[in-house]
């Protein structure tokens, strides 16, 4: 199990992730040609969808040996839109590689996944993908790496060049290794890369000197230190956050993927090494003797149902009883057991701890489900997803195949915690976190239905919220049963911090209190006029009605009228969500592009010039940012690029 390295590769969008997957399928031997997602040929890149657009959708893992060792590779999406295939991910994961565009450097989405990370504790590896491409700077990226994400970058691979500054090589700083793509270099250039190694591998020296006193000794006395003491006490300040390796390569020729897999088996954790928190925390975590236990991280649908589960403790054989723990089914019999490789299974007889296996069929799981051994139930800690941010209509040509449209998307929403649907008469109301995922999810639900639907222009899903405090004091009167009835309620409301969905609590302690509480939690859920009440307190204060008779309906109605007046005198407020946008345009474009921001009432936070040309960091209202990447298109005469990602809920900006 100690030879065991569970990894995701984490990037923003074009960063080469699945590419270098490829290439670790085909270093590894676990298949004998090299993948290109622009052809689509690529083994992790399996769906229709993900072809046809040429990203990833959903995470593909694959298992492969190297070096002794047994890796478990992720590849995640890298489009905000799927955020929820990376936090799942990352969920699991005992540590990422950080792949960042040696051209484009560190842009927003790296820095999401980096947050992603570093919150789950998770050791980072960083490799500067595409140093073949004219504009790389490796050491440029090393800088960024430093400021933008505030943390101390060691270089262990660095680039060589020839004598025309194209990059011709690689060299190892820690074992003072070369590979020289082609050819020899000449003697000046030789002269030049001994001096490179040097400085990279005193900086590593330095580095190991901080984090152990006897190499510390060791260099000031002039004596040597192995490569084995280097990385042995580089790889405790790794695995602790406080170093950050990075290596350079090129994934698309195949540059630098071995000395990558070299250091992955070095520096990333083991099962025994992982820290005791999070999925890790149950008891008798890694330990093959304990009862089993694993965590549904993944539901796909496809020809069958893969039900993706990582072990955490005990052993999972073909033929064992298991369980749901949280709300429990009866025992089922692991009939089959699967190792994948994107869509692409081999069967085995025994899931050990720390393996991510396929439980295969219509099982009932969800993603978050713990699976266990019958008589020892355990509950382990579960990912969280963020709310959907934008709706869509979905309207079938045939009123009858509604229905065929409503499974179709259920199941698409049991493989996507992010995805929700509701049905209103003959239509379907999708929500997601973005347009490209919608446009996503219908692409796919035509092409497994063949039914025929239209789909509404996107529109966002807003959220109510008060700006104080108030109270609410109301009497109701009603004739029942020939005589005249009434009931008063107080109801207060205060304003919260925290944007969480508004809690409803009783402290009138009136025997119809539970009722009426039950009343008003629906319409919170609801909202009073563009959707659901967040950020707020709502206190049943008060409950008073004549004694005879069922005054339920009464009260209910009185508190209702009583919270409406409640949330008027707290300042209704209507929020909708935000996104942080980074807009790259070339610079002669800067100012046409500034101004349409300004005009979606968008806020500029930054400004910046580089290699790419003008970087636009700001924030926007959603609803005005829906068909930008178009107008962004031809504002720049197709140059333009710009990358999303949610930023919480805020006031609508003033028209």
């Amino acid at each position: 199990m100690d030879r065991l390295r569970t990894f995701g590769i984490v990037a923003h969008i074009d960063a080469g992730k699945t590419t270098l997957t490829e290439r670790i399928l085909f270093d590894c031997g676990a298949q004998g040609w090299l993948g290109n997602v622009d052809d689509g040929t690529a083994t992790m890149d399996w769906l229709p969808a993900e072809r046809a657009r040429g990203i990833s959708i959903t995470a593909a893992a694959t298992r492969v040996q190297w070096g002794g060792h047994v890796l478990q590779v992720v590849d995640t999406p890298g489009h905000v839109d799927f955020v929820a295939e990376v936090e799942r991910c990352l969920h699991v994961l005992d540590g990422v590689i950080v792949l960042i565009d040696a051209v484009r450097g560190v842009e927003s989405q790296t820095e999401a996944v980096w947050q992603q990370a570093q919150s789950r504790g998770l050791p980072r590896l960083v490799f500067v993908n595409k140093l073949d491409r004219a504009g790389a700077d490796f050491d440029a990226v090393v800088a960024e790496l430093q400021e933008e994400l505030d943390c101390r970058p060691l270089p262990l691979v660095i680039p060589l060049f020839d004598d025309d500054r194209a990059f011709a090589g690689l060299g190892d700083a820690v074992r003072g290794r070369v590979q020289w793509f082609a050819g020899h270099p000449s003697p000046a250039a030789t002269a030049q890369l001994q001096a490179a190694l040097r400085t990279a591998h005193e900086r590593l020296q330095e580095a190991a000197a901080d984090a152990d006193e006897t190499i510390f000794a060791d260099l000031l006395a002039g004596r040597a230190v192995t490569p084995e003491r280097l990385l042995a006490a580089l790889r405790g300040e790794f695995l602790a956050g406080r170093r950050v390796p990075v290596l350079g390569g090129a994934a698309l020729w195949n540059r630098g993927i071995d000395w990558l897999l070299d250091a992955v088996c070095a520096l990333q954790p083991g099962l025994s090494e992982l820290p005791r928190k999070g999925l890790w925390a149950v008891d008798r975590a890694g330990d093959p003797t304990a009862p089993f236990a694993g965590l549904v991280f993944k539901v796909q649908h496809g020809d069958e149902v893969c039900n993706f589960v990582r072990v955490v403790r005990g052993v999972l054989r073909r033929g064992d009883l298991w369980t749901r723990s949280k709300p429990p089914f009866a025992p089922r019999t692991a009939e089959a057991i699967w190792w994948m490789r994107a869509d692409h299974h081999d069967v085995t007889e025994v899931a050990d701890p720390g393996a991510i296996v396929v439980l295969p069929g219509e099982l009932g799981l969800r993603t978050g489900d713990t699976v266990c051994a019958p008589d020892h139930p355990v509950h382990l800690a579960a990912p969280r997803f963020p709310v959907p941010v934008l709706a869509v209509t979905f309207e079938p040509a045939q009123a009858d195949d509604v229905v065929v449209l409503a499974k179709a998307l259920r199941d698409l929403a049991v493989d996507d915690p992010t995805l929700r649907v509701d049905r209103e008469a003959d239509r379907l109301v999708v929500r997601g976190m973005g347009e490209l995922h919608l446009d996503v999810v219908a692409d796919v639900v035509r092409s497994r239905t063949g039914v025929a639907f239209t789909t509404s222009r996107p529109r966002v899903d807003r959220r109510e919220t008060v700006g104080g405090e108030g109270r609410g004091e109301v009497e109701v009167r009603a004739m029942v049963s020939g005589l005249e009835r009434s009931a008063a309620a107080v109801v207060h409301v205060a304003g919260q911090a925290d944007g969480a969905a508004a809690r409803v609590v009783d402290a009138s302690g009136a025997a119809a209190a539970a009722e009426v509480v039950e009343e008003l939690q629906a319409r919170v859920a609801n909202g009073r006029r563009v959707g659901p009440l967040v950020g707020c307190l709502v206190t049943l204060e008060k409950l008073t009605a004549d004694p005879h008779g069922d005054n339920v309906p009464l009260l209910q109605q009185a508190a209702v009228k009583a919270w409406d007046d409640a949330i008027e005198a707290a300042g209704w407020r209507e929020l909708e969500p935000w996104v942080r946008l980074e807009v790259w345009c070339p610079q002669e474009s800067s100012a046409p592009v500034l101004k349409d921001l300004g005009v979606r009432g968008a806020e500029v936070v930054a400004i910046s010039s580089g290699r790419l040309g003008a970087r636009v960091q700001a924030k926007a209202p959603l609803s005005r940012m829906l068909g930008y990447v178009t107008r962004l298109r031809s504002i720049t005469k197709g140059r333009g690029q710009v990358t999303m990602r949610p930023f919480g809920y805020a006031d609508s900006p003033q028209e």
